[in-house]
């Protein structure tokens, strides 16, 4: 999913001298005292934004980039392009310390790799998110992208969603190629025309009758014979556009197989030895297990599983201790019960300002986990911790 976005917020965030250079050839902005300008003091920026008229809309597009650039995957994104495209550029780069500005810097100094970059974070948001399915067990073959190629896809998409939703009589599908051999297939289609509130020319309000463009896209990975599809609808929507995606780019007539499912393990949550173990950039402060869901190996008269749910300030010494209590009751030890669920609490770390920031999130065995819900740059974190603590197989 796309990140808020709020402009005064996002001003305070760059350094006075980038902001200059953007808005170098506007008017109004030439007018902002610059030199005499203390960093953080957006206010002097904000009226004059207010002045500038059409052009707001222009400049809020870049700004809206740069906001999606300026995570950690964002930024990963960012470099992985000016590695591949400008690499005259890294040592320039390496010495801006802001997220922030060193996206704005792309913009400005790196354009192609600053375009490109946020075209695919805005694909890995969606990816991660609710709507992405992946499927392996395709050939391990580089294509060749033609045009004879996309217009074939064009038309296969088009096909199914005429037929099905009487919707998409027109597609254009855009292929990009990134680093590291993944192809983006990006395939844009009307949607059913809808009527929508305008300002006019007058600040009027008006309604105008527009069919808004949707989009899909399809990754394809050569080296693990992969295809990744970004689309809503589910699997009844997917599988059929996965077979028009391979019948039109790899020439290939699949079967509606299931798509590849995250696996979790949890047991090892009871060890003594494990330990939550965190990375100073995710700035967390503490990780607490909130909940256990726990299913005997041999059968108990009566229990399908116990469950356990613990106070914030318990100690991981404590949850063990009750989990043993617990389990002691039913003739039982930790060896002969699974972890079936999970619920952990991740805490920031306070700003100073605010209260600190938490993020709750439930796993399950053997595949289940609702941090797809989360916001971005929480779930974000979430997955990274999972992968870290071996809980994501």
């Amino acid at each position: 999913m796309a990140k808020t976005f709020d402009l005064r917020k996002q001003l305070k965030l760059h350094d006075n001298a980038l902001l200059r250079r953007l808005f170098a050839k506007q008017d109004v902005m030439a007018a902002v005292s610059w030199d005499e300008l203390q960093q953080r003091d957006v206010e002097p920026i904000a009226t004059a934004w207010e002045q500038m008229g059409d052009a707001r809309q222009h400049f809020q597009v870049i700004l809206q980039d740069v906001n999606e650039l300026a995570d950690q995957r964002g930024q990963k994104v960012l470099l992985e392009e000016i590695e591949w495209r400008c690499p005259e550029n890294l040592s320039e780069l390496s010495k801006l310390k802001s997220p922030a500005d060193k996206a704005l810097w792309a913009y400005l100094e790196a354009r192609e790799a600053f375009d490109q970059a946020a075209i695919f974070a805005r694909a890995e948001a969606l990816r991660n998110g609710q709507f992405a399915n992946r499927w392996n067990s395709l050939p391990k073959e580089e294509i060749t992208v033609t045009d004879a190629m996309i217009d074939a896809l064009q038309d296969e998409v088009r096909s199914y969603y005429w037929q099905k939703e009487l919707r998409g009589e027109v597609c254009r599908v855009h292929h990009y190629k990134r680093m590291g051999d993944a192809d983006f297939f990006f395939a844009y289609l009307p949607d059913w025309p809808d009527k929508q509130l305008i300002f006019d020319a007058d600040q009027n309000l008006t309604p105008r009758e527009e069919s808004y463009a949707f989009s899909n896209v399809f990754v394809y990975h050569p080296s693990d014979g992969a295809v990744e599809l970004i689309a809503k609808g589910g699997k009844k929507v997917q599988l059929p556009l996965r077979k028009a995606f391979c019948r039109a780019v790899l020439g290939l007539e699949v079967d509606d197989d299931d798509p590849i499912r995250a696996a979790y393990q949890l047991d090892h949550l009871l060890d003594p030895a494990f330990a939550f173990t965190t990375e100073p950039e995710d700035r967390i402060a503490m990780v607490r297990l909130r909940r256990l869901r726990l299913v005997p190996k041999i059968a108990i008269p009566a229990i399908e599983y116990p469950e356990l749910k613990f106070k914030e300030q318990a100690s991981r010494t404590e949850v063990l201790q009750a989990v043993d209590r617990l389990l002691a009751a039913f003739g039982l030890n930790r060896s002969q019960v699974e972890v079936a669920q999970a619920s952990i609490q991740l805490q920031f770390m306070s700003d100073g300002v605010h209260k600190p920031k938490t993020l709750t999130f439930n796993v399950s065995q053997p595949n289940t986990c609702d941090l797809k819900s989360k916001p971005d740059d929480m779930r974000v974190i979430g997955e990274r911790c999972l992968q870290r603590w071996g809980v994501l197989c």
